[in-house]
């Protein structure tokens, strides 16, 4: 203003007009500068309607039933605490209907001349609510949440006990609309300023705004899962958890599984499984965290545990992607670990070397054990890709140098062993299948394969068969031609047996006349 003032004869007035505002929002700034004599005036939150009728708002007998089913002494307790209050809620709805001039019960024809509930039949059912959801009776919840929304419509509390009690059941869309409509403030007909409007309207915002920051999290932690931070991907799970409301059942259940999934990236399995244990408790029906679970416990070597959790997937999703391949996994783990030295079970090389001096055991002691699982030896997950498993190989054989400082000759060709055979598609497909059992036992009691052994079924059908049947072709009184089969593969067996012994005969009697001639 003052240089224009310079310039402009015409704009004189406009400094007359800043040294006024000027003097005006000084003296406002020396107010706010000035100390407050009383601390300002916080909003205090209004009580929730439960602890309204636990206070004895509306009655004694509503009190004592509040308090019963809040206290859940006992499971008779408590769902005496639920007749009375449903009884309190049908005595109001009388109240109600008496007032009108209606008889109870209500005929269908005054379904229609039925005033809206009033605020304490509101109490009383969201009160039922939080009973039902405290029992775990979530369906019985929900209907009674659905009966409060639809007679006190645009009530911010009846939406916010609606979008718990989806948000319990996995239907979290529903349940973000409307606690997006409750934070939203009550709709039309219903008094804003009642204590029940006001608690829903912030306790909505609240949770709104917490199950949106976890979700922001919770990508978050995706991003670093595909970029290979496992461990800050983990971290970020864990921020996600510790801001999404115990009611978010779902969301609290994907979290622990994707957790699940960072902690087995990592290698730290154990940790893994227990985050597939939290989520199934949270949900028992869920199937990815069955699947993972499963995964876990074969990388962990317990296949037993293992082939329970696959099983507990099929009877939830029988066509679940590679469901069938981790069958085959497990169980030729555990065949594996019966006849070649399981996990966890010395191993017939080591145990027979007794002797020897002690710096010779100590070096059998340094690397993975004989009888670990091959993936284990590499320090990779069972469904590692080729880079992956290069980068372990080079890793781990720098590691177990001989030429090294605490290497060893033992475990280097062991980790050896194990690359070559998991680069290999064909030989891995088969050390998954199992098929390796096979061989290990033929060379035990250095026996000759017999038809028997050959037209064996392959682990795979072995395992497919049992759990999926109806990928064969189905012989209502068993195979016509089984006896066959095995009649002629007797005879078989009895005419190779047979040829054995005249060369064996043949070749002896060959020898003694050799030795009359010389």
């Amino acid at each position: 203003a003052e240089r224009d003032v310079l310039r402009l004869p015409t704009a004189r007035g406009a400094l007359s007009d800043v040294n006024w505002a000027h003097g005006e929002l000084a003296s406002v700034l020396r107010e706010l500068d000035a100390p407050a004599t009383e601390p300002p005036a916080r909003d205090v939150l209004p009580l929730p309607p439960h602890a309204a009728v636990e206070s004895g708002a509306l009655g004694v007998r509503a009190a004592l039933a509040a308090r019963i089913v809040a206290s859940g002494a006992s499971a008779g307790e408590v769902e005496e605490g639920v007749a009375l209050l449903r009884q309190l809620l049908t005595d109001e709805q009388r109240r109600q209907a008496r007032e009108v001039g209606l008889e109870w019960p209500l005929r269908a024809a005054d379904l229609g001349r039925m005033p809206p509930e009033s605020g304490d039949a509101l109490r009383f059912r969201l009160t039922l609510v939080r009973a039902l959801l405290r029992c775990r009776r979530e369906d019985d919840a929900l209907r009674e949440a659905r009966a409060a929304a639809q007679a006190c419509r645009g009530a911010p509390a009846a939406a916010l006990w609606l979008a718990r009690c989806l948000l319990r059941l996995a239907r979290r869309d529903e349940a973000l609309r409307l606690l997006q409509e409750a934070s939203a403030g009550p709709g039309d007909g219903v008094d804003a300023a009642t204590p029940d409007a006001a608690w829903g309207r912030s306790c909505a915002a609240a949770q709104l705004g917490a199950v949106r920051w976890a979700d922001s999290r919770r990508s978050r932690a995706q991003d670093f899962y595909a970029r290979g931070a496992f461990e800050r991907a983990a971290e970020m799970y864990s921020e996600a958890l510790g801001a999404t409301p115990g009611d978010d059942k779902w969301g609290r259940a994907t979290l622990h599984a994707g957790r699940a999934a960072c902690y087995r990236r990592a290698r730290a399995l154990a940790k893994a499984a227990e985050e597939c244990d939290a989520a199934i408790a949270l949900f028992p029906k869920y199937a990815r965290a069955h699947f993972r679970r499963g995964i876990c416990l074969v990388e962990l070597e317990r296949p037993e545990e293992a082939m329970k959790s696959f099983q507990r997937l099929l009877s939830l999703d029988r066509n679940w992607p590679k469901l069938c391949e981790w069958l085959v996994r497990a169980q030729s783990q555990a065949k594996r670990q019966k006849h070649g030295g399981g996990a966890g079970t010395p191993s017939s090389g080591r145990s027979a070397r007794g002797g020897g001096d002690a710096g010779a055991r100590a070096e059998e002691e340094v690397g993975p054990r004989d009888d670990s699982d091959l993936y284990g030896v590499l320090g990779v997950t069972s469904d590692a890709t080729e880079k992956q498993l290069k980068q372990a190989y080079r890793m781990m054989s720098l590691k177990y140098h001989p030429d090294k400082q605490g290497g060893s000759t033992r475990a280097f060709q062991l980790i050896a062993t194990a690359y070559q055979t998991l680069s290999d598609a064909e030989k891995r497909r088969a050390y998954d299948e199992g098929s390796d059992m096979k061989s290990r036992k033929k060379r035990a009691d250095d026996s000759s394969d017999s038809e028997d052994e050959r037209n064996k079924k392959s682990l795979f059908e072995e395992v497919e068969r049992k759990y999926f049947p109806e990928r064969y072709r189905f012989w209502p009184f068993g195979d016509p031609f089984i006896e066959k089969r095995k009649i002629m593969a007797r005879r078989h067996k009895e005419e190779q047996q047979r040829v054995q012994r005249q060369r064996a005969q043949q070749g002896g009697a060959g020898s003694d006349h050799d030795d009359e001639d010389y």
